[in-house]
């Protein structure tokens, strides 16, 4: 599998004055991996995915784009567990083709692909209803969605399954794998509560990187999975 991000000694914050969060990330994404970033409130979860978008500067060390990856060819959905949008559903997942586009107007190619992932998603029927209309699950199937319009290598997803019941959690959950599976994207995705793959656990320093399957016999994973978030 071709290489698309490496971290070296990377150290992660929200810029001057604010201090880092976690330092001395090593580590390399494949292509079709699947990293599940878990930490206590605070770790860096989230300040991890947007330096790995671009969005936030390293504050030391460095994130490199392999073999060709480029920013436009990532799909991000932040934290949506606060939205409250008077959007529709269809213009919300349009938006995720903007990075794609080189003209000022949406056009049949973007209103397309933004309904085959609705339709994938099983949302194509909600299109005209707003955003704050819908049930926990349905907006975070949206806003999938719309992360899906803008990617086409790497998937970012900042706690996608927070807030949403047991049933909503897993179907998500199912949703997310298949997606992996069937376009051979790498997923990295923040949650408390999905671990799969391989694991990167973010405190004031990496607690652990590697595998689930070492994970689960190594102290933070035995401690994460006794309920005791570090």
């Amino acid at each position: 599998m071709k290489e698309l991000v490496t971290c070296r000694s990377l150290a992660i914050g929200y810029g001057p004055g604010e201090g880092v969060l976690c330092a001395d990330i090593s580590l390399v994404l494949r292509e079709g991996e699947y990293l599940s970033v878990v930490g206590a409130g605070g770790s860096g979860k989230s300040a991890f995915l947007a330096t790995l978008l671009g969005a936030l500067p390293p504050m030391a060390g460095e994130v490199i784009y392999e073999n060709g990856l480029k920013r436009e060819e990532i799909g991000c959905m932040p934290q949506t567990n606060e939205i409250r949008g008077s959007a529709t559903v269809r213009d919300t997942v349009l938006a995720g083709c903007l990075g794609q586009m080189n003209r000022f107007f949406v056009g049949r190619r973007e209103r397309n692909a933004a309904m085959e992932q609705m339709e994938r998603l099983g949302i194509a029927d909600l299109a005209k209803r707003r955003i704050g209309e819908l049930s926990g699950g349905q907006r975070q199937r949206a806003f999938l969605a719309r992360a899906l319009c803008g990617k086409k290598r790497l998937l970012l997803l900042d706690e996608p399954l927070k807030g949403l019941d047991a049933g909503a959690r897993d179907d998500l959950f199912a949703e997310i794998e298949r997606i992996r599976r069937e376009d051979g994207c790498a997923v990295v995705m923040a949650d408390a509560e999905a671990v799969d793959g391989t694991v990167l656990h973010l405190s004031d320093r990496v607690l652990f990187c590697g595998p689930v399957e070492d994970y689960i016999r190594s102290v933070p994973g035995q401690l994460y999975f006794a309920g005791h978030i570090l």
